[in-house]
């Protein structure tokens, strides 16, 4: 697409819509068209707009009468009404002037019914205009600070980090601290857009309006509720000189441990207690080590002989700061300092697995045994040493220079069958590349390859620790369209 095709899909996009409001009756302005809605509680003069980014973002829709409709939290810090959520801007459905109407009229129902079944957003932030002070303000637990008094210190990255303290009267000018007060607001039905309405929700002995004015607390931070869910916000307030409080928000996010997993998936707290071995750290173990770290595994052992070399660096998770130390170290290392994940659960074994004892021994004492060390005889014997314990394992492998990758559950659940051979016929094989300090062919494999394999990796191991296997027997894919299978 050329700009002056953009340029005409926008322009024709508008004018599309613009036609559907004059089929519903809407009149012209000169920045907007405003007409009636009609709805079961009767009918509502609004204002539609166009904004900057239309037709990728939805008009503007504000009644004419801001005080007409109920404010909640469904509408904007400027009245407007909040008709779109940010997870629903598929298909630009909006440009459709007709079906946006219909959206209106069944946002009116909705405030008209009380919002029945509404979605707890915690998005206090957006009620309040963002302030100069860009900096990214990190709280733990405020609930550890209960209507308490803190002080925000500066730290690395341009944030600031919570902590207790009060500002002393006589404190220095040049103090680069910042003093603030915890509150908390209990449930927010109708959410406060100024001072007055979060002055009116605090304790009135704490005398927090004569802190500030006496520039003794310049940050607030409040919890609140929503429904079951736990939210905060962080302002920076300060004395106006008609004796008021004005009121800005500040960048700021929880730096707690439930802060940091709630993205790591529904399944995240049944992993906690897990015990996971991992044979082979190289590009394969190392990625498949941090997922399973992300996805909530918190107890490791990593078993590999070998050390990190500079050619390890281009597939490997590690940097180039771990080269010579041994694979085992430098991952540990890097999931302790990347994920604050505890040092004294991540155990190494420096060597290779090649007895039926050791084998027995990872076998007895971990939930599961993941092996990538792209070795046959160690998948050899793991595999034995698993049908001796009636227990399996995982082994997974990148083939045919980054062609192909297999994840094998060893033996297969339920009887299954195993998982076809998956090598390239001989004709296909590319030509090998070696290596100085090597006695066999190094492989090609992309970086993007090892991570995927990984990925794949991970899905089944977490399928069967939950025992929600993936499949019986595993997964092979081929990568490369053009391979051929035997």
């Amino acid at each position: 697409m050329t700009i002056a095709e953009y340029e005409e899909y926008v322009t024709y996009s508008r004018q599309h819509f613009e036609e559907g409001l004059i089929r519903a009756g809407f009149l012209e302005g000169d920045s907007e068209w405003r007409g009636m809605v009609a709805h079961p509680g009767g009918s509502t003069e609004v204002a539609i707009s166009f904004r900057a980014r239309f037709p990728f973002q939805p008009p503007r829709v504000i009644p004419v009468d801001p005080d007409s409709v109920a404010w909640s939290w469904h509408r904007e810090l400027d009245g407007s009404l909040c008709l779109v959520a940010e997870d629903d801007h598929e298909d630009l459905w909006w440009t459709e002037a007709s079906a946006f109407l219909e959206h209106v009229t069944a946002w009116f129902e909705q405030a008209n019914a009380g919002w029945p079944d509404d979605r707890p957003d915690l998005d206090l932030e957006r009620y309040f205009e963002f302030s100069k002070d860009q900096r990214l303000y990190l709280y733990d637990d405020p609930t550890c600070y209960p209507n308490g008094f803190v002080r925000f210190r500066p730290s690395g990255n341009n944030t600031m980090r919570i902590g207790s303290g009060t500002r002393l009267p006589k404190a220095s000018k040049h103090n680069k601290d910042r003093f603030g007060y915890i509150a908390d607001l209990g449930e927010i039905d109708v959410p406060p857009k100024s001072w007055q309405d979060i002055a009116a929700r605090i304790a009135p002995d704490v005398d927090l309006d004569r802190r500030i004015r006496n520039h003794l607390v310049d940050v607030v931070l409040l919890i609140y509720r929503r429904g079951m869910h736990d939210g905060a916000i962080i302002l920076e307030v300060w004395p106006t000189r008609d004796g008021g409080t004005a009121v800005r928000r500040l960048r700021s996010t929880a730096d707690t441990p439930a802060a940091k997993t709630a993205r790591a998936g529904l399944v995240a707290p049944l992993l906690h207690e897990a015990r996971v071995a991992i044979v082979g750290v190289g590009a394969l173990g190392s990625f498949a080590a941090d997922m399973l770290v992300r996805a909530g595994i918190r107890r490791l052992t990593l078993i590999d002989g070998d050390i990190i070399m500079p050619g390890n660096l281009v597939r490997h998770l590690v940097g180039p700061e771990m080269v010579g130390l041994p694979k085992v170290t430098a991952v540990k290392r890097h999931l302790v300092s990347r994920h604050e994940v505890a040092g004294e659960n991540i155990q190494e074994l420096d060597e290779a697995v090649l007895s039926g004892d050791v084998a027995m021994e990872l076998l007895t004492s971990h939930d599961l045994v993941v092996n990538t060390s792209a070795d046959f005889a160690t998948t050899a014997l793991l595999h034995v040493a698993a049908r001796s314990a009636q227990k399996r394992i995982i082994s997974a492998s990148i083939q045919n220079d980054g062609a192909t990758y297999r994840v094998d559950l060893l033996p297969p659940l339920g009887g299954a069958d195993a998982l076809p051979d998956s090598s390239l016929v001989a004709d296909q094989q590319p030509p090998a590349v070696f290596e100085a300090g090597c006695g066999s062919p190094i492989s090609p494999t992309p970086p993007h390859v090892a991570v995927e394999a990984a990925s794949a990796t991970v899905r089944h191991v977490i399928g069967l620790l939950i025992e929600r296997p993936v499949h019986p027997a595993g997964e092979v894919r081929n990568l490369d369209n053009s391979a051929r299978v035997a």
